[in-house]
């Protein structure tokens, strides 16, 4: 008896050992892909008469509230809006608030650009 009440509680530990890493990343923030340093520079040259973003300084009431609305949207959502037009990941009701639609930068910025003002935006929001 004494060797199985010394066994479940140390099996017990190497499982709560082997789990922990497993759960730990469950709270790390997602790595970006874009470079969020460069990205505040495209943010501000491109984005900022549009969109207000406190990280930025940017105060442009066009388009939606980047401090509120992109709370909820994924680095890859924003590099869809970027790349291909903002109506393109909102719904129909949310699109129809806006008297203008952002274009699509695709063809204005390089990819790299677009990925790095949506790590900016997403790393700016996500805090």
């Amino acid at each position: 008896m004494a060797h199985s009440k010394l066994y479940a509680p140390s099996v017990a530990l190497a499982a709560l050992a082997l789990a922990s890493p497993a759960f730990a990343g469950l709270s790390a923030a997602p790595k970006v892909v874009g470079n969020s340093k460069a990205g505040k520079t495209v943010f501000t040259t491109n984005c900022s008469a549009c969109h207000t973003l406190k990280e930025a300084a940017a105060v442009g009431n066009i388009g939606p509230n980047l401090d509120k609305a992109a709370k909820t949207l994924t680095e890859a959502t924003i590099v869809k809006a970027v790349t291909n037009g903002g109506s393109t990941v909102m719904t129909k009701a949310a699109a129809a608030k806006y008297s203008t639609m952002m274009v699509a930068y695709g063809g204005v910025l390089s990819k790299a650009q677009i990925q790095n003002v949506a790590a900016f935006v997403f790393v700016s929001t996500h805090k």
